[in-house]
């Protein structure tokens, strides 16, 4: 009987239906048994059965194209296309080598401003950044802040993505640059620390004159290292951050002191200072360094006082110190008094 259903299990497969007679010995009967090969693969009670609907389930079948999966594939192509135009029309073409070299200049920068003070570090990111320490990359607080004032420069951006901006992308305002800058702060969060981002911050942005790094910045300005600056100074060079040719004291020494003043009063509501140094930091004159060639520009003469200092050995350079005396000043007076009015509403409200 099993050499019977192996034979019919051929036959099946070959589309025909097997008969087979069969005689017993004992008996004048003959018996004959017809195999059926079944139109649905219904049963499986025995291991042929079972063999036959696994072969049949794996003949090729027509498969038929719905609207909605080729809808579908059709928008996902879409969708590739024009993210590959976004990243290529906001991209630099050496994406690649900055990518690379900002990761290796991150350890660079870190070292070379480990001897900066704390309150450099806090006025910079008490002003430009104050949950710089707690966001992943992107502020959606800072987003809303920013949405809420209508201003451009509400807080939306982080140090992060201003980062990202200043070295890796293309100087231009487009709905895309501004995706990929999100996406790019999000990857380097995760890529480099907090303060190698920091570091590396304060050293690429762009202070004024032509200068793109703090070190130089605080050389121009104050004539010292950063490991030297004030907390006056310290504020004073963090609030050129925005906007460094407008606000440099070299060009305007009111507005300076101005945003100054501010870069302060934020400190104090971030938590990072308190009200005392505060109006002690706005009251401090400061003491600019002013190359010879600057001096003859003429910003020497809004500086009030000026004390020329001796030359170099090698005879070819000399430099200005001019100070900001607020008592004389009538602006930067108005400064300081306001300050002062706004330290009582603070001492009044915390009481």
């Amino acid at each position: 009987m099993g050499m019977a259903a192996a034979a019919a299990h051929k036959l099946m497969i070959l589309g025909k239906t097997p008969k087979f007679s069969f005689k017993n010995p004992q008996s004048r009967f003959v018996k004959t048994y017809i195999f059926y090969s079944p139109k649905s693969p219904t049963y499986f009670n025995s291991l042929h059965s079972l063999r036959v609907n696994s072969l049949q389930s794996r003949s090729p079948s027509i498969r038929t194209h719905h609207p909605i999966q080729e809808l579908l594939l059709l928008l996902a192509l879409s969708l590739t296309l024009l993210c590959f135009r976004f990243l290529s029309n906001a991209l630099l073409s050496d994406f690649p080598l900055r990518w690379q070299h900002l990761i290796d200049f991150s350890c660079e920068a870190e070292a070379r401003t480990k001897s900066y003070p704390k309150h450099l570090w806090r006025a910079i990111v008490a002003y430009e950044d104050r949950r710089f320490f707690r966001h992943f990359g992107i502020d959606p607080f800072g987003i809303c802040r920013a949405v809420l004032s209508l201003s451009a420069r509400g807080g939306g951006s982080t140090i992060t993505q201003q980062l990202v901006k200043n070295t890796l992308l293309k100087n231009e305002r487009t709905f895309s640059r501004k995706i990929l800058e999100t996406v790019l702060a999000l990857v380097l969060e995760r890529t480099m620390s907090k303060q190698r981002i920091l570091s590396s911050y304060v050293c690429k942005i762009y202070w004024g004159h032509g200068i793109n790094d703090i070190e130089s910045a605080s050389k121009f300005y104050f004539g010292k290292h950063p490991s030297l600056l004030s907390l006056a100074e310290s504020a004073m060079l963090t609030g050129l951050i925005p906007a460094p040719e407008l606000r440099s004291p070299l060009r305007d020494h009111t507005s300076g002191k101005t945003f100054q003043a501010r870069v302060l009063k934020r400190m104090v509501q971030v938590g990072f200072l308190d009200i005392e140094m505060a109006l002690l930091a706005v009251r401090q004159p400061l003491y600019l360094h002013l190359s010879r060639e600057e001096h003859a520009s003429g910003p020497s003469d809004e500086l009030g006082v000026g004390e020329k200092n001796k030359q170099n050995e090698e005879g070819t350079e000399s430099t200005w110190k001019g100070t900001w005396d607020w008592e004389r000043e009538s602006k930067i007076r108005e400064v300081c008094e306001e300050m002062e009015r706004w330290a009582i509403k603070v001492r009044l409200g915390n009481a």
